[in-house]
């Protein structure tokens, strides 16, 4: 006889608990006139359902809208770009990501460094070294790297 008492109290608990919890999630959440001018223009395909959105989701779409016209539309490229890859693509580019994440600070600052300086050659010269240095060995990239910065500077 205890033991029920007790299940249905912890029970009633539960339910209160989750009525106070719904109620503060709704509470937490944002009403489409409250938005500022910026983020309901930006927004405005998720006008009609935008009560119904979580706090979790509203807060998520109000960081997208916060971006630059640019930042955004780089990131729509991206996502284009990702669809656009192969199932083994993504998941070397996972891998790769993975690796990343779990290298020294020094070790990515290094890197970052590296590839900012390879974003500023010429275009040509991007995809020539995209060709050719998965076909190198380490002196012949070296060598490679030599030639690059001597013609355009160091990194």
């Amino acid at each position: 006889m205890k033991s029920s008492k007790q299940g249905r109290f912890v029970y009633s608990l539960l339910g209160v608990a989750a009525m106070l919890f719904s109620g503060q999630v709704a509470a937490d959440q944002v009403k489409w006139s409250d938005l500022n001018g910026n983020e309901q223009s930006v927004l405005q395909p998720f006008a009609n359902k935008w009560d119904s959105f979580s706090e979790s989701k509203q807060k998520t779409l109000r960081r997208w809208a916060a971006k630059s016209p640019e930042e955004r539309e780089r990131i729509r490229q991206r996502y284009k770009d990702w669809n656009n890859l192969s199932a083994s693509q993504k998941q070397t580019v996972s891998k790769q990501l993975t690796r990343f994440k779990q290298m020294p600070a020094s070790k990515k600052a290094k890197l970052k460094a590296w590839h900012q300086w390879v974003k500023s050659l010429p275009v040509a010269e991007q995809q020539k070294l995209k060709q050719v240095w998965s076909s190198m060995n380490d002196a012949e990239r070296k060598a490679y790297v030599q030639q690059l910065q001597q013609k355009y500077g160091n990194r």
